[in-house]
């Protein structure tokens, strides 16, 4: 056959490699210097079966083929040059220059592994309770420190020019989210529930008459419930 398997071993690699015989040693030599990270020049070619060395290759000008070659035996390269040697070991990761960053300041990325974990609840964050950041978890408690159980409301509706009215019925954190909710029970049954959501209830109201928005959605104050059968020309 024209082509020959080898298995390719050095300090820094072993992996398997295919070679045409008709490979001259000196393009054997630059083929193999990107797999092993060995100047060519530098390179020591032993051909091994087993862990029996067969022979050296050596001849710059001889095909791969003019050596006993067959497949599945081991090519190892090894560097005659130390400095170069002691430059170009992969494996010795003090070598490598290391980009260190504080773990506060990694906890703050969301485009890194810890984020997509946290997000999905995976690994040490399967907890929901502790997939949650502390932001996260007192988002808008501010505004929600202002809405009472009891207040009239008028609840702007995000996207459109419009906004309901109704009575607040829960205020304070859900297991549906994090961060703080106002939970509000309308005048008309323009709601999404009937104040339970996943099984959990949190108020009660007649169904379609109750939601769950955030705080800065809420206005709370002198809100009466709108007469939606009044006319403009009742009004003066």
């Amino acid at each position: 056959m024209s082509v020959v398997i080898l298995f390719v071993e050095s300090q820094n690699a072993r992996s398997e490699r295919r070679f045409q015989k008709s490979l001259t040693v000196e393009d054997l030599r630059s083929r193999l210097e990107p797999i092993v990270g060995i100047p060519s020049g530098d390179q020591r070619i032993e051909l091994l079966k087993d862990s029996t060395v067969i022979c050296e290759i050596s001849s710059e000008n001889k095909m791969l083929g003019s050596y006993p070659v067959e497949d599945y035996m081991i090519l190892r390269i090894t560097n005659n040059n130390p400095t170069s040697a002691m430059q170009l070991n992969f494996n010795d990761s003090s070598q490598v220059e290391k980009f260190v960053m504080e773990d506060e300041e990694y906890d703050k990325l969301n485009s890194t592994v810890r984020a997509f974990k946290r997000r999905h609840n995976l690994g040490r964050f399967s907890d929901a309770k502790s997939a949650i950041s502390i932001d996260e978890d007192d988002e808008f408690k501010n505004e929600a420190e202002f809405v009472k159980v009891g207040n009239r409301c008028e609840v702007s509706i995000p996207g459109y020019d419009i906004s309901r009215r109704g009575t607040v019925r829960f205020v304070g954190k859900t297991s549906f989210r994090a961060g703080y909710w106002i939970g509000v029970e309308y005048d008309e049954p323009v709601g999404r529930n009937d104040g339970s959501v996943a099984g959990h209830t949190y108020f009660k109201c007649p169904s379609n008459h109750g939601s769950f928005v955030r705080p800065d959605k809420v206005k709370v104050g002198d809100y009466p419930e709108e007469d939606l059968f009044a006319s403009d020309l009742e009004e003066m």
